[in-house]
């Protein structure tokens, strides 16, 4: 591994020779010195501190070792041939042959008595301090020569006694190497794990305590500690119950359940916990809480709103920005509140210029959606494959000109909120079918992606047209408008509440005037009563058109009948006036103003853009190109 350091610290000049030989060999650059026990120690605390990371040692150095530093420590195995190599060469300094070692290491030693014709006596030591023991037996035995380590050799040398050292070979040194480098690996990956659970820990937003089986606290961090005003050095180790009554560390324990989103008053601070247990093989051996200052919550949210609200992702207006004085509307805005205590789909039916977005964002400001998005998008305003991008979004790549990392569609920044889709009846077939998907199956994908998305977003729908006679000419999907029309609104035209236009007069031209910056006219009643005769084909949309020419050409001065007949063409109902005009048409002008006064009255008397191209002669994508270029393409939508 790429940068570990390991040392090997030899009991013997001629395993550290070997060491380097073995090095050399593998292409391994590991530190090599030789210490037996005391030096060993010293050099290994050396080797510490300048980061070594592993210890390659060998018999007591190696335990020596390992009982004085915080690192692994490898040990170079002792083998049987070493054993058998080791004995082989005592041999020729007596048929009695002490072996002195650790159980695992020279168990099986006597079964070599009639391979080597040599009487051999085992001698097991538990510990280094048990060596001289080890040594004193021997003698008693009648032992001619010893085989052992170096500790064991260095004693027998002080009785006098001929002993054989058991070195290691290069295949011992070769697998004590690989051990330690497959050891450092591990322990790299373990420490990476702990710094990173630590760093989680002590920079969570959160506040995190962890009790064990018995309900002691283990964990817990700074968060928490400032959360609950609480010291973690005196608090470890503690009863939660008693440290923090509040939260349910006992009852999670004890019968294994979450608690989750739960308030509680610790020292004073609002805050909701979570608590979840810890379990191993079905039993819960802990548990872990979670817990947040509700004020940090409502900040989080606070700036979420922010975000969506910068991104035009709001609804402006509620049913109390609504102004009547009409029975039948006060009905609407009664029925509205009603549906909006509900997720059911909406269908709002109402004539250009109604007020139908309006309703829409009253009713989600009114829903328990009102803190998520609020999307709206007209559907006669795209071309379909413009339409398909924006409501379903698409992956790099999926087109030419496709954003680089793809784009979230409307139903994506929807998620969570309401989508409102005004003029409805203008969907394609293929959008169609799409929509009808989302509704039923509550998720999409997006084009040219394979991958299903899950969406929670609360569709309401809105036309001016009679979707059911679309339905007749097979212009719309009737399972798409039962999806649509769980739930139907059908918006008054301001004809059938003239009652309101005093009151609707009075707001829309303060408010018109105060943008405008224009000092505010006073109407007089004839001027109102005027106003009530007129038919009001656009609706509100009309009238406050009106009402805005009423207020830049009066600036302030009082308004009277005569005014409202010059506006409204002596009281002409829009629809006589396009009547009256159909088929007349201004030939002065250039080509393509003449083309524009041709494609406007088409479009007029046409129900759909379909049904206009087709009287024209001309594709449907042609038509949309030539409105485009008018640059003025809302004044076309029906």
């Amino acid at each position: 591994m790429r940068g570990l350091k390991i040392a090997v610290i030899a009991p013997y000049e001629e395993l550290a020779l070997l060491a380097s030989e073995v090095c050399a060999e593998l292409g391994e650059n590991i530190d090599i010195a030789t210490g037996d026990l005391v030096e060993g120690v010293a050099l290994a605390n050396d080797f510490v501190q300048n980061s070594t990371e592993i210890i390659i040692s060998r018999g007591g150095t190696a335990t020596a070792i390992r009982a004085s530093v915080d690192v692994p420590v490898v040990e170079i195995a002792i083998s049987g041939f070493d054993i058998i190599r080791a004995i082989n060469q005592a041999k020729s300094k007596g048929k009695k042959i002490g072996v002195v070692g650790f159980q695992n290491v020279i168990y099986g030693s006597k079964s070599l008595e009639d391979i080597l014709d040599v009487e051999i006596y085992e001698l097991v030591i538990a510990n280094l301090s048990e060596a001289q023991e080890a040594i004193e037996e021997a003698i008693r035995l009648g032992v001619d020569v010893l085989v052992g380590d170096a500790v064991a050799i260095r004693m027998a040398q002080k009785y006098g006694l001929a002993s054989v050292l058991v070195t290691s070979g290069k295949e011992a040194i070769s697998q004590a190497i690989r051990e330690a480098q497959e050891i450092g690996v591990v322990r790299r990956r373990e420490q990476a794990r702990v710094e990173q659970l630590k760093t989680i820990l002590e920079f969570a937003y959160e506040g995190i305590v962890a009790v064990d089986q018995q309900g002691c606290i283990t964990l817990m961090n700074p968060e928490a500690e400032k959360m609950m005003q609480l010291n973690r050095d005196l608090v470890m180790g503690k009863p939660a119950e008693k440290v923090l009554p509040e939260i349910p560390f006992r009852e999670v324990l004890e019968f294994g359940r979450l608690r989750f989103g739960e308030l509680c008053k610790v020292k004073g601070n609002l805050l909701v916990h979570n608590v979840v247990p810890v379990v191993i093989s079905g039993h819960t051996v802990g548990a872990v809480a979670t817990v947040q200052d509700i004020k940090h919550i409502q900040a989080v949210e606070e700036k979420a709103r922010k975000e969506q609200y910068l991104k035009g992702l709001v609804a402006h207006y509620s049913f109390s920005d609504m102004v009547t004085t009409s029975p039948l509307m006060q009905d609407t805005i009664e029925k509205a509140r009603r549906f909006a205590r509900v997720d059911s789909t909406i269908l709002i039916n109402g004539e250009t210029g109604t007020g139908k977005e309006m309703f829409a964002q009253g009713i989600h400001n009114a829903s328990q959606r009102k803190n998520g998005p609020f999307v709206a998008i007209n559907c006669a305003a795209l071309t379909e494959s413009l339409l398909e991008s924006e409501l379903f979004g698409y992956e790099e790549g999926a087109f030419t000109g496709a954003k680089k990392g793809g784009k979230k569609g409307l139903f994506e920044l929807a998620h969570g909120g309401t989508i409102f889709l005004d003029e409805i009846g203008e969907l394609s077939p293929g959008i169609q079918a799409r929509l009808l998907r989302v509704l039923q199956e509550k998720e999409i994908m997006r084009i040219g992606g394979d991958k299903v998305i899950p969406v929670d977003v609360r569709v309401i729908a809105a036309t001016h047209r009679n979707l059911q006679e679309l339905i007749k000419q097979d212009k719309f999907r009737r399972d798409l408008y039962h999806r649509l029309s769980i739930l139907v609104l059908n918006i008054p035209p301001l004809r059938k509440r003239m009652e309101d236009i005093p009151v609707l007069v009075r707001v829309l031209s303060r408010d018109l005037a105060k943008k405008l910056q224009i000092e505010l006219p006073d109407f007089t009643d004839e001027a109102l009563q005027a106003l009530q005769k007129h038919t009001w084909p656009g609706n509100i949309r009309e009238l406050k058109n009106l009402l805005e020419r009423l207020i830049v050409l009066k600036d302030g001065s009082m308004v009277v009948a005569e005014d409202i007949k010059a506006l409204t063409d002596n009281f002409m109902p829009l629809q006589d006036q396009e009547k009256l005009t159909a088929g007349c048409l201004n030939l002065t002008g250039t080509l393509a103003e003449i083309e524009d006064q041709i494609i406007r009255q088409t479009l007029k008397s046409c129900q759909s853009k379909e049904e206009a191209a087709k009287k024209l002669g001309i594709s449907t994508t042609t038509l949309w190109r030539k409105i485009k270029r008018f640059q003025n393409e809302t004044s076309f939508a029906n």
